[in-house]
């Protein structure tokens, strides 16, 4: 069975190297790895490879202004200019005017119906889940307010599972700090803190399950507003110990590894708000030729879904 995991970074971008941008540093092996050993800054090198792409994508869609998480996160998902669509950029939760949109056009409803179309049968592995667990204060507010993510939104349209603290001490999920010390040390919920390349290791098996995998992580984003207390030495440094793992628990024949973001944001320190900057487009195995043309948000999940459409329950895509 061939399989993408798609890893959802929120809020980085591609900006010139220099004393306010933290990925200007090279020493995070793994970061280097996907970029085709250049660092995350601008200009990012293309590399147009049968196993391997990497390409800058536009974030901005055509519309003025910073782009935001709403839109941002729904082009992505969707492959729909949900920026166009509202008349201007909007977040960080999915504006009403893309609702419908995420409901019919989302990546997981798109993947469900590529692998239903491909020959498995009821017994075969799902077609799609989503990795993250979320604590019970997420799912409180969520439903009091009725403002889900565009991530969880489009879970529940999709009827993927939004996993809980329940299927993260169970080893079903991935915390979204990577090592659950949020979750006991801030919320006081009683879950395993592992470490980063730890929970790599546990994100590949997950995805082995599935035809499609998405994880999101969302401190990247919290960091560039100043709103979260770290450094981004320490922060990267666990994103390389993650993404180390995780690759080397892939197989590329059998997995294709998809890494990119919405918006600029840690990229630029100086500022605490988002950027115009693109942001990065990593593809690592079998699926990587999808991509090669990829040029903005709004070519990822068309890609996703073609690839897996293409690809038999065993056979190779042919692009």
């Amino acid at each position: 069975m061939q399989r993408i995991l798609f890893v959802f970074l929120d809020g980085i971008g591609l900006g010139p190297a220099g004393p306010h941008n933290p990925f200007t540093k090279t020493e995070y092996t793994a970061l280097c790895h996907l970029a085709g050993e250049a660092s995350w800054t601008a200009p990012l090198p293309v590399v147009d490879r049968p196993t391997r792409v990497v390409r800058p994508l536009d974030a901005t869609l055509g519309v003025e202004g910073l782009p935001q998480s709403g839109t941002g996160q729904a082009a992505l998902f969707t492959g729909v200019n949900c920026a166009s669509l509202v008349g201007r950029h909007f977040g960080p939760f999915p504006h009403s005017a893309t609702h419908e949109v995420l409901a019919e056009r989302n990546v997981f409803r798109r993947v469900a119906e590529a692998v239903r179309d491909d020959g498995t049968t009821a017994a075969s592995p799902p077609g799609a889940a989503f990795a993250n667990a979320y604590p019970p204060q997420f799912f409180e507010q969520a439903r009091r307010r009725g403002r889900w993510t565009v991530t969880t939104r489009s879970c529940l349209e999709a009827g993927v599972a939004v996993r809980d603290a329940d299927a993260l001490r169970r080893g079903c999920a991935v915390p979204a700090d990577l090592t659950g010390w949020a979750w006991r040390e801030k919320l006081g919920l009683d879950v395993p803190v592992v470490s980063a390349a730890e929970s790599g290791r546990h994100l590949a098996e997950i995805a082995r399950s599935h035809r499609l995998t998405l994880f999101e992580y969302f401190l990247t984003d919290k960091l560039g507003h100043g709103r979260l207390d770290a450094e981004p030495e320490d922060l990267l440094g666990q994103l390389d110990a993650f993404f180390g793992a995780l690759i080397d628990d892939l197989d590329p024949d059998a997995d294709t590894l998809v890494v990119t973001s919405d918006h600029g944001n840690l990229e630029d320190l100086s500022s605490t708000v988002h950027t115009r900057n693109p942001v990065p487009l990593f593809v690592a195995g079998w699926a990587a030729p999808y991509f090669r043309s990829a040029s903005s948000l709004l070519d990822v999940t068309p890609a996703i879904a073609a690839a897996l459409r293409d690809a038999g329950p065993r056979s190779a895509p042919h692009p």
